[in-house]
């Protein structure tokens, strides 16, 4: 693990999701990122058995999902993944597409995904299944099926815990049960509080401030499990 790492220690419809919580909540505070303790602590818990923990398998960092991953609206440079590399002084590809849904990034995971030789994979998905009325079983599916396609592969996978649940009670405990089913290590509630305007670049997709708050909640979700892996020789370095 390099010495600066240990120091520093969605298409449109998707991102409507964020719009559809303003309108539910219009008048919400300033973001408390003394918040993010909870979601340390869940994430440390996760994190004793993460799958592929120390396997050390595979040599590049990916994450994957759809316009927020990719940065919507104010490009890659300024997407969560492209600031949480900085971040973590550690190099990480954006395999962010808008529009995907789970299925849609199913089909192009082994492409884009498996055979880049992903060491560690961060899966932010869900939203876009949601708006297109997929029901969340096969939301599921899918999201179980890429996440056990990427540990027999030899990833690690991160899950990206989208607030849902809310809005339709089927997605209640959907990514806790595929990151408890398949030992994958979950980040929750990512988006929680970006509905402000603040935050967003067009009322919809999140702006480079929202974009940052990502990358910070992420990164501080990745602690515990990045200290406890194994990283591959082109990243330890």
């Amino acid at each position: 693990m390099s010495k600066t790492f240990k120091a520093k220690l969605m298409s449109l419809s998707f991102s409507g999701l964020l719009l559809l919580t303003a309108c539910n909540n219009p008048q919400l505070p300033a973001i408390d990122q003394s918040g993010t303790n909870t979601l340390s602590e869940t994430s440390e818990t996760l994190s004793e058995d993460a799958n592929n923990l120390r396997r050390g398998s595979g040599t590049q960092i990916i994450a994957l999902g759809d316009s927020i991953t990719a940065g919507f609206g104010i490009g890659p440079q300024a997407a969560y993944p492209n600031l949480l590399s900085q971040t973590l002084d550690l190099p990480i590809v954006n395999q962010g597409r808008s529009g995907d849904t789970t299925e849609a990034a199913l089909n192009r995971l082994q492409q884009d995904v498996i055979e880049a030789d992903p060491w560690l994979v961060i899966v932010g998905l869900g939203g876009n299944d949601y708006l297109r009325q997929v029901p969340p079983a096969q939301t599921e599916a899918n999201l179980r099926q890429i996440v056990t396609r990427l540990q027999q592969a030899g990833a690690i996978v991160v899950i990206l815990g989208m607030d849902i649940s809310s809005f339709n009670s089927g997605y209640e405990g959907l990514y806790q049960r595929v990151a408890n089913d398949t030992q994958a290590h979950l980040i929750p509630g990512i988006l929680e509080g970006l509905n402000d305007p603040r935050y967003l670049y067009d009322q919809i997709h999140p702006n480079q401030a929202g974009q940052r708050i990502l990358a910070d909640r992420i990164a501080e979700g990745l602690q515990p499990l990045l200290q406890d892996a194994t990283l591959p020789p082109n990243l330890s370095n």
